[in-house]
């Protein structure tokens, strides 16, 4: 019997702290940071990702939310990890269609925060971040007037935030009818990122503006891969399939996109490259046990690259007036549910004569399914607009990473035709190289849990190297930004990765005063927004 109940004794011993610790995960599991201590904010660690913190858009992790926010734990002084706690909630409510609730968290978030209406910090992060998820929620719920006017001033709050302004435009997007012929929302995201000038291409194929996709093309550089991919390439994608892959898609969209406007034999040249190049990256077969997991990417692709082939020769034909091919292209396919589908289909209806309309498919599946796409594609950003914190803590740990920058910023004027450095060369974290073809490589790694931050100074120092060269703007012609992480794992498996630290590299070209005007980025007008934001920080919280 002493026995018995030693062991009983035992077990309530181990429960307590096993309660406890599953008790400190909800806080992890809801928000990515560890539970929120005696700090007056709450707001320990910096969100991570794993098996704890990267299913925001599953249950499970809103009833983590709910019992963290329900926790002693969580103290009633800490309103900024509250907020942060139910805006993760309100994600995940986005992320499984609960708008009512998702909107019932942001206001809770904005009410438990109302302090802090005055702090510049946090209306630049986690305001604008409740903002983004408020336009998502409207935009779900079919308001999209109000959507887009949250959306604009979103992007306006923090115009050099990449990451804000893709959110932004995604959500400007999802609101733009078919066929608009308005300027892509993904142009701003574009000055910062070249690469988004692509995926504006691909955003003005999604509803049909193919006069859109042409305007923008000239000002896409397509990479194809040089030589054939590596016989894994598909299952594990490296740099040349992702540039296999881009190229291919921004290709067939301006094939179709020159069909539709008349000009076949265009579109004719373009299937002819895309076939071409899908045929010298077609990666080796493999042999043995990877032979079928090798080979069902490669399939899966060749059918894309055949269904959208189809898609392009038809139009090509509808253009021709050859309506009868365009009719027997289309038999046995199956066409991909996009606005160049419909598109299709609605010309071709209109060109065949009228005892062979019933040959043409109905558009209407074609319009309900592209519908359903965009709005799956708001929910999948809810993540994505989950902004991290900034206070002025944050900042203090940034300068120990970059002790002079501030410094040079407070000797050097902020007018134009004078040094904005004093001749400083090189500033702790920062490089700076002049490459042979004209353009200025900007580099900074730091030792901040913040990618904005480091993106947003690495813009600043662009800005600050341009005034020393004595032009008013630059040009990003290439920018990657890199992540330092820590991961941890359990027998093999990954439990978690927390950012250490960042880096951006900005490859520049100097440019003269109204070049470029869709591009260039204005010294000044950077240096104006984001150096005095660092330096009157520290000099109030030193």
């Amino acid at each position: 019997m002493g026995g018995r109940i030693a062991l009983l004794a035992l077990g309530t011993l181990v429960a307590v702290p096993a309660q406890a610790s599953s008790d400190k995960r909800d806080f992890e599991a809801c928000d990515g940071r560890v539970h929120p201590g005696r700090q007056d904010d709450g707001m320990r660690g910096e969100a991570g990702t794993g098996r704890f913190t990267s299913l925001f858009q599953r249950k499970g992790d809103i009833g983590a939310c709910t019992r963290a926010l329900a926790s002693p734990r969580l103290l009633p002084t800490q309103t900024l990890r509250r907020a942060h706690l139910l805006r993760a909630r309100a994600s995940a409510y986005l992320g499984i269609g609960d708008i009512a609730k998702a909107v019932a968290d942001i206001d809770a978030a904005e009410a438990a925060t109302a302090n802090l209406a005055n702090d510049r910090f946090y209306q630049r992060s986690m305001a604008v971040s409740l903002k983004l998820l408020r336009a998502l929620a409207l935009a779900q719920s079919d308001d999209m007037p109000g959507a887009v006017r949250l959306a604009r001033e979103a992007g306006a709050a923090r115009p050099y935030s990449l990451q804000i302004q893709r959110a932004a435009a995604t959500i400007v997007q999802a609101a733009r009818p078919m066929r608009d012929a308005s300027p892509s929302p993904w142009l701003s995201a574009a000055r910062l990122d070249p690469q988004a000038e692509a995926t504006a291409i691909s955003k003005e194929a999604e509803i049909g503006n193919f006069a859109g996709v042409l305007a923008l093309r000239p000002n896409v550089t397509v990479n194809w891969p040089g030589e054939p991919l590596k016989p894994i390439g598909l299952v594990a994608p490296d740099s040349d399939t992702v540039r296999l892959l881009s190229a291919m898609l921004i290709t067939l969209h301006t094939a179709y996109a020159r069909a539709a406007t008349g000009d076949a034999a265009g579109a004719r040249r373009d299937l002819a490259e895309v076939r071409k190049h899908m045929a010298a990256a077609r990666p080796a077969p493999v042999e043995g046990a990877l032979a079928q997991l090798a080979s069902q990417p490669t399939t899966m692709l060749d059918r894309y690259v055949e269904t959208r082939s189809r898609q392009i020769e038809a139009r090509i034909a509808v253009a021709e007036a050859r309506s009868a091919d365009a009719i027997g292209a289309l038999v046995g396919a199956q066409l991909p549910y996009d606005a160049a589908t419909i598109e299709l289909l609605t010309a071709l209806r209109a060109a065949v004569p009228v005892k062979d309309a019933g040959l043409v498919p109905d558009v209407a599946p074609f319009e309900k399914q592209l519908r359903e796409n965009r709005l799956k594609e708001l929910a999948g950003i809810a993540p994505s607009t989950l902004i991290a914190p900034e206070t002025p803590r944050a900042v203090i740990d940034y300068e120990r990473a970059r002790p002079n920058i501030l410094g040079a910023l407070v000797g050097g004027a902020l007018s134009m035709g004078t040094s904005l450095l004093g001749g400083i060369g090189r500033t702790d974290g920062f490089r700076t190289i002049a490459n042979p073809d004209g353009t200025t490589k900007v580099e900074f790694i730091g030792n901040t849990p913040s990618a904005a931050l480091v993106q947003e100074m690495t813009l600043l120092r662009a800005a600050e190297v341009t005034r020393a060269a004595g032009k008013p703007a630059f040009v990003i012609v290439e920018r990657k930004d890199f992540s330092r992480r820590m991961t941890t794992t359990q027998y093999g498996v990954e439990i978690s990765s927390r950012p250490t630290g960042f880096k951006t590299e900005l490859t520049i070209r100097y440019v003269d005063a109204g070049a470029d005007p869709q591009r260039a980025l204005d010294a000044v007008a950077i240096i104006d927004a984001l150096g005095p934001l660092y330096y009157e920080e520290k000099q109030t919280t030193s």
